[in-house]
């Protein structure tokens, strides 16, 4: 458990820079058609930030979680979660900024 431990903190630590990044508003790490068809680059960087940074937060729980309970089940489970809430919301960011109707119907 404790090598999936410092795996997910890396992770963590990794998710929780960029996430911290996006919401400053730095947009060097975005790319694709939302964000090329939006006219607030910024806006959509700082909406993107809030689930990148709940997801590392969610790996470092799950690290967490995986070296306190020694079971890998519970801290799969909490990545699953946590990588479905943000994808939510990741799809709701895009609708939302979305220009074209592609995605909005």
């Amino acid at each position: 458990m404790l090598g999936f431990s410092v795996m997910m903190w890396f992770v963590s630590i990794i998710l929780l820079l960029v996430g911290f990044s996006l919401l400053k508003g730095n947009t060097a790490a975005l790319h694709g058609r939302v964000f090329e068809q939006t006219n607030d680059k910024e806006g959509y960087a700082r909406a993107m930030g809030k689930p990148v940074f709940l997801t590392g937060v969610g790996f470092a729980i799950s690290g967490i979680a995986a070296l306190l309970m020694n079971r890998l089940i519970y801290a799969i489970m909490i990545i699953f979660i946590v990588v479905m809430i943000a994808g939510v919301c990741f799809f709701n960011i895009q609708k939302r900024f979305c220009s074209n109707s592609d995605l909005v119907e």
